[in-house]
């Protein structure tokens, strides 16, 4: 089995529960699914690339750097280098778009947009994204599909 990087403890303890059945309501949009420990040792292709689900933003990375340069932006405009994108720990996704911790930033809790390749800072902590959201009642995430 693959071991896991370096995880918060309030991540953890919510791993240790989690059975990738959830969905989560998180500012008005609901959908917000979080990953199994299976599935983030699971190895999945990004392009051409094979990673594992947690470092899945190491190859968006790599595959958008030729596009855009070696940074995009965060929600107020300021740069983001795509290092510290690849870097990166995906933890689950809303629509295409992936949360992911942010080693650099004390592992605050970030969105990565699919569309724009630009990203969101959610939250200082996973604990405390946690406390904003509110689990999903709905049979459907946001884009109308059934949750099971």
């Amino acid at each position: 089995m693959t071991t896991l990087p370096n995880l918060p403890t309030a991540y953890k303890a919510f791993l240790e529960q989690h059975d990738g059945e959830a969905y989560y309501l998180f500012d008005d949009i609901d959908g917000w699914r979080f990953y199994t420990i299976e599935e983030l040792t699971e190895v999945i292709r990004v392009n051409r690339d094979k990673v594992l689900t947690i470092h899945q933003l190491t190859a968006f990375a790599s595959s958008i750097r030729e596009y855009i340069g070696d940074e995009t932006e965060d929600q107020d405009g300021e740069p983001y280098s795509l290092d510290r994108l690849a870097a990166g720990l995906a933890i689950g996704d809303s629509n295409g778009d992936v949360v992911f911790l942010d080693p650099a930033d004390e592992y605050s809790v970030w969105l990565w947009h699919h569309d724009g390749a630009d990203v969101e800072r959610l939250a200082d902590s996973f604990e405390q994204w946690l406390e904003m959201a509110t689990l999903s009642e709905d049979d459907e995430d946001s884009d109308g599909d059934e949750v099971k």
